[in-house]
């Protein structure tokens, strides 16, 4: 039902055949985020920014890019990411750990 991912848990999309509940799934999501070492997270302001983009984003359904396969979280929250969308990604990979 889980992996692992540097000591973060993270449910496992084939286990969303079951109805999980939403806030479950959230909580999942938030501690994978919290989890990462912190060389390998966004700032949390460049976190939330990334967020409200990927929101705004017709490629999104129900927490996941659909371009990539990613929960929008985790991608988000990872410096070394970028936005999916081919030539024109509305996010780009962070260098300094904050700011693109």
């Amino acid at each position: 039902m889980t992996g692992r991912y540097e000591g973060g848990a993270i449910l496992c999309r084939r286990c969303l055949m079951r109805d999980v509940p939403e806030a479950e799934l959230l909580k999942y999501l938030d501690d994978y985020v919290s989890e990462l070492p912190a060389d390998m997270r966004v700032s949390p302001q460049e976190f939330e920014r990334r967020l409200s983009i990927c929101a705004d984003c017709e490629h999104l359904m129900q927490y996941t890019c659909r371009l990539c396969g990613c929960y929008a979280q985790v991608r988000a929250a990872k410096r070394m990411n970028r936005c999916p969308i081919p030539y024109a990604p509305r996010w780009d990979v962070c260098t300094d750990g904050g700011q693109p």
